[in-house]
């Protein structure tokens, strides 16, 4: 994530000023190439991302709604989950470094005990799973431990439904799935995020649907 001297605001990045929106054309986020900037000054929020990443799935737009419902303005699951992040990835080289890399680390940096198995496996600019530590782990870190192995070989959102459908995973748990399928499609900018969505505030009905049709 990097640091900017002076913060964007709004109207600095409005879609009304991009060369496509003029010549009356859309694009989805991945496109955009001032999305970091979109992110910083509040012009994308949580579920303007959600939208975009994510199909229609009945069961699973349910509990996306529920988590943008109570998105709590960060995606970090507390101060510590930053700190350790932040820790395993501050020695590599960024224009090295994938996506999915950054969306591993996530997962992994995101509890004490995932972490201490964790040890071995943070290298320069990338993770070598096969020194994680299963032995004894609970099965809500398997599950992330799991889907950090699914990104890491080249699979993300697409399995968010078998994921799912195949077991029984707390809130908390699907909310960090979720956010590192987000990190895995966007970078790690999205880290950024603060606001639950720009739509909401037009709009305070958080049941309206989300995800793409497919």
């Amino acid at each position: 994530m990097v640091k900017k001297t002076k913060r964007p605001v709004p109207e600095d990045v409005d879609c009304r000023y991009c060369v496509r929106y003029n010549q009356g054309k859309s694009c989805e986020l991945l496109d955009c190439n001032i999305l970091s900037e979109r992110i910083e000054s509040g012009n994308i929020g949580y579920e303007d991302l959600i939208e975009n990443t994510f199909y229609y799935h009945p069961e699973l737009t349910r509990r996306l709604q529920y988590l943008i419902k109570t998105f709590p303005g960060t995606m970090w699951a507390d101060d510590l989950h930053e700190r350790r992040f932040c820790y395993s990835t501050a020695q590599n080289e960024d224009q090295y470094i994938s996506s999915a890399y950054y969306a591993g680390v996530y997962l992994l940096t995101s509890n004490d005990d995932l972490y201490n198995r964790s040890g071995k496996c943070f290298l320069k600019n990338r993770l070598y799973l096969q020194d994680f530590r299963v032995q004894g782990i609970s099965p809500e870190n398997y599950t992330l431990y799991t889907y950090t192995r699914m990104i890491c070989s080249g699979n993300t959102k697409e399995h968010m439904t078998e994921l799912f459908d195949g077991w029984i995973l707390s809130q908390e748990v699907f909310g960090l799935i979720v956010n590192a399928a987000l990190i895995a499609q966007y970078g790690a900018d999205v880290l950024n995020i603060s606001k639950t969505t720009t739509r909401m505030e037009e709009n305070k009905d958080v049941g309206i649907p989300c995800g793409k049709k497919p």
